[in-house]
Formats: C-alpha cells, sequence, structure tokens
C-alpha cells in the first residue's frame, strides 16, 4: 500500500471584503480609492497644502472607498464642520452610462488618424502616465444594490471609481451601522480644563478595536466574516487641537501605530505641516518626529502658492507636484513599491497631480512642450523670408554666403544638414 495520500485542499479563511493580498510581500492591502495612490502605497500621512484642500480630498476618497467596500469607517476632527457634515461631502460611484471622461481625455480614431508630423508613431501604443481602474464594470451593480441585503453576496472590487460632481446618498450616512463619527469639539464645559482630544481619540478607537473583533489575536465568532477598519482623522495637531504639550501627539501616534500593527486596521492623517515650517524647503523636528511614527508620508505641493511663470507653465497640465517622502517596508532594506510601482518604478519620485472636474489622478510628472501650448506658430512664408534676411545679414557682413553652421564648416562650402 502507497505510503502517499492525495493532498485535498483544505478550506482557507475568506479575505475580508475589498482587500488582497500584496504580490511582494503576502501582506493584506486595502485601497486609498485612487488607483494611482495605490500603486505607491496604501497607508499614509498626507501633509496638507497651504493654499489648498487636496489632502483633504485624499481623504475623502479614501473614507468612501471603505463605505463601498463595506469597511468599519472611523472618523474624527476638530475644524469648522462636524464629523456629519464631512462624510455628506463624499463623493460617490460612477454610473456604468455616465461618461467618465475629461476634455483633455476625449481622444478619438478620426482625430488620430490627423497626425501628419508625427504619422510613423500613429500605430504605436499611447504613453501611460498613469494607472486606470479596472473595476468599473461593477460600479452599476454597486450602485443598485449598495444598502441592501442582496449586496452581501456580491464580491466587492478593490478599487472602485468616483465621480467628483456627484455626492453621496445621505441615507448610506444616516443609516450606516458601520460607521463611527467622533465629534472631539462637542466637549461638556466641566471638563474643558482637562480635555485631551488625542486621549479621548485614542481611547475610542481602542474601543472600536475589541467590541468589533478588528484584532488579530482575538478569534471572531464562527458566522461573523472578517472587516476591515479604516481610520480617518483630519488636519490633526491643527490649532483647533488644543493640547498642553506636543508630547501628547507623539503618544497618541505611537500607540495608534502599535494598535494597528495587530489589527486589521489602516489609517490616513492629514497634517497641516506648513504651519511648524518658516519655509517651505525646511522641516521642522517637530514635523520629522512625525514622520519617523508613520509608515507612509506624502506631501501635496500645488502650484497655486509658486510663481506667476511657473503657474503658467505646468497649470495647463498638472496643478502641483506629489512629493512620496516615505514609504511602507516589511522585511526589506529596500520599499516593496519602489520594485512594483509603474509610476515609482526604480525609486524615481517625480510625480504630479491632476483634478479634472470628475477625478483625482497621480500622474509621473514630464515637462510641457517647449514653448507652451500657448505658442506662436509662424507660417513657412514667414519662415522662409526671415531665414532669407538672416542670410543677407550675414552676406553682408563677411562677403561670403553662409546657408548654415556647423562643426568644421568651410567658408563657401554647403553646409550639410546633418553636420553638428
Amino acid at each position: 500500500m502507497s505510503s502517499f495520500k492525495k493532498r485535498v485542499q483544505t478550506s482557507q479563511t475568506k479575505l475580508p471584503q475589498g482587500t488582497r493580498l500584496s504580490p511582494y510581500n503576502g501582506q493584506l492591502l486595502i485601497s486609498t480609492g485612487v488607483p494611482s495612490l495605490d500603486d505607491i502605497l496604501c497607508v499614509l500621512l498626507i501633509k496638507e497644502d497651504r493654499h489648498t484642500e487636496y489632502a483633504k480630498l485624499l481623504l475623502k476618497y479614501f473614507l468612501v472607498q471603505g463605505i463601498v467596500s463595506e469597511n468599519h469607517v472611523l472618523f474624527s476632527t476638530l475644524e469648522e464642520e462636524d464629523s456629519k457634515n464631512f462624510m455628506m461631502g463624499l463623493p460617490w460611484l460612477v454610473n456604468e452610462n455616465d461618461d467618465n471622461n475629461d476634455d483633455d481625455e476625449n481622444i478619438t480614431p478620426e482625430s488620430e488618424e490627423k497626425m501628419i508630423i508625427a504619422w510613423r508613431y500613429k500605430g504605436l501604443k499611447k504613453f501611460e502616465s498613469s494607472v486606470k481602474n479596472k473595476s468599473n464594470i461593477q460600479n452599476k451593480i454597486l450602485n443598485d444594490t449598495i444598502g441592501t441585503k442582496s449586496q452581501q453576496n456580491i464580491e466587492k472590487p478593490f478599487c472602485s471609481t468616483f465621480d467628483l460632481t456627484k455626492s453621496i446618498p445621505q441615507n448610506i450616512i444616516l443609516e450606516n451601522k458601520l460607521m463611527t463619527l467622533i465629534n472631539l469639539s462637542e466637549k461638556n464645559d466641566e471638563i474643558i480644563e482637562n480635555f485631551n482630544p488625542y486621549n479621548t481619540l485614542l481611547n475610542t478607537i481602542r474601543k472600536v478595536i475589541e467590541e468589533n473583533h478588528f484584532s488579530s489575536l482575538s478569534k471572531p465568532s464562527l458566522n461573523v466574516e472578517r472587516n476591515v477598519l479604516r481610520i480617518g482623522i483630519h488636519s490633526i495637531a491643527s490649532p483647533s487641537w488644543q493640547s498642553k504639550s506636543s508630547h501628547d501627539l507623539f503618544v497618541f501616534l505611537h500607540t495608534l501605530r502599535g494598535l494597528l500593527r495587530f489589527s486589521f486596521g489602516a489609517a490616513v492623517i492629514t497634517i497641516p505641516a506648513y504651519l511648524y515650517t518658516s519655509s517651505s524647503s525646511e522641516t521642522s523636528s517637530f514635523v520629522r518626529r512625525i514622520e519617523h511614527m508613520c509608515d507612509a508620508v506624502v506631501e501635496v505641493e500645488s502650484f497655486a502658492g509658486s510663481p506667476a511663470n511657473t503657474n503658467a507653465i505646468y497649470s495647463a497640465t498638472y496643478h502641483g507636484l506629489f512629493h512620496v517622502h516615505k514609504l511602507p517596508t516589511l522585511n526589506s532594506l529596500v520599499p516593496s513599491s519602489a520594485k512594483l510601482s509603474v509610476l515609482s518604478g526604480g525609486g524615481g519620485n517625480n510625480l504630479g497631480f491632476k483634478l479634472r472636474r470628475k477625478k483625482f489622478t497621480i500622474e509621473t510628472f514630464h515637462l510641457p512642450p517647449e514653448g507652451g501650448i500657448n505658442e506662436r506658430r509662424v507660417s513657412e512664408k514667414d519662415q522662409t523670408n526671415k531665414s532669407k534676411k538672416k542670410d543677407d545679414k550675414n552676406k553682408n557682413k563677411s562677403g561670403i554666403g553662409v546657408s548654415g553652421s556647423g562643426c568644421g564648416t568651410i567658408p563657401g562650402r554647403k553646409v550639410d544638414p546633418y553636420d553638428f
């Protein structure tokens, strides 16, 4: 009798909705809501821009992706608007029949056939400077079944496509049981002297993790599937976060990082870092300490505060630069994103972002054409007359006709146009 037995596939643990395993190290990943940002990293600290609210928009993408994936969403802010109003301003899914193309992407085959100068490149594949979403076909199903019982058996896409011109339905926010909104601004007058927003928020997060079994050390019941906790914190360390010492923020980040190390959860935090720097090129020791306590750090720098000439050159193509200061690393000396990313392949950090009417995208930054899009066009007749006048002028000066210039040219000899 043979001692070998047929291997029977055992039942494997099902991954939580809206998650997938990293192809590099097998780590469980969730989407930020922006496909081009997923290509770089997943959990991050976002340094806000001084003049715009692009960081706030990235945080909204992260939260609405969690709602679509039926993850547990925890959000907190201490700004003027409360947490519920912030969530009411989230974007929503793109319908299948909607035209999701922007003006700069409406390239049809008819317009491509009109290429005359670069006719030899017409058959080549278009260069892609961004990462596109491949899950658009499931948006219509999610729109029809979101919030209903029939959605329970539908597999959620890892990253959905959202339309910035649409707002999330109010009933999804009001009736969502997988949501925890923390309004730290609602304090009692009796305890306002001893109030510490960081401790209050940390205790709430710890309570949510314990009650909903997000900890990887705890085992949920057999009938309950694993879920993921998404934590969003808007504009931490702003003047609204009244704290007696900056040490409170360091303790909060250190403890939060320890909680998420052993939990099915991720956090996206925005911080107005410009409040703690004297110039755009400097980074204070306070901000650097915060960066060391986060797994990934990115910065959104818009062209709104740039000089007028710089803004005029790049604003037609991009709205700002996207800086990657720190990438998550797990059991490796080199971040996995430096190897696998299409945008930042090889560890490059030349990224730009653009905000169109319906979507926000991050692309590989490239310079615009020489002279810009407003370059003055000169007709062939004017160009010929201009060259003739230049030749006559050179002839009057030296008595020799000059038809060109090149390295090692002989006076009086017609210059080969390919000489250099």
